[in-house]
């Protein structure tokens, strides 16, 4: 395949950004060079197949149980700084999502009161002016026969 130059300057761009020089374009590739630590573009060093996510590996730590605090040896239950902090944050998360909901509330309503009177006007438009369109054919159609129907017994005497 011949070199073209867009393909010529994309391949300098490349070689930029890898840190690679200008001598290493001739020779093969013997190995894949990681790119500086200062580099921003982005390069894909490994393969990557598609479908379901390999296993995470096996830590080869083995596992370590926390120590039971000193108070607990004891026999005193003292309350764990963090799981206070976990009550005070889930209280504050629950407080601050009740606020929320309690200003966003009436916006929310106003906004899908809108949106919803908005696609009901549409609607009935729509549907009154069908039945309007087929109102008008059905009492042309009650019109018409009855004014044959008077027609007729203006011309027939006998009737």
């Amino acid at each position: 395949m011949s070199d073209s130059p867009l393909l010529s300057k994309m391949d300098a761009l490349l070689k930029k950004h890898r840190g690679g020089s200008e001598g290493e374009r001739d020779a093969p590739p013997a190995h894949v060079q990681a790119p500086p630590p200062d580099a921003w573009l982005p390069v894909l060093t490994s393969v990557i197949e598609r479908g379901t996510p390999p296993p995470a590996p096996a830590s080869s730590l083995p596992a370590v149980e926390p120590a039971p605090p000193p108070a607990a040896a004891a026999g005193k239950v003292l309350p764990e700084p963090a799981t206070a902090a976990m009550v005070n944050d889930a209280t504050l998360n629950d407080t601050l999502t009740e606020q929320l909901m309690s200003e966003l509330a009436p916006r929310l309503s106003e906004v899908m009161e809108k949106q919803v009177t908005a696609e009901l006007r549409k609607n009935l438009d729509q549907t009154v002016a069908t039945l309007l369109s087929q109102l008008d054919v059905n009492v042309r159609e009650i019109v018409r026969d009855a004014i044959a129907e008077k027609l007729k017994q203006s011309r027939d005497p006998s009737a």
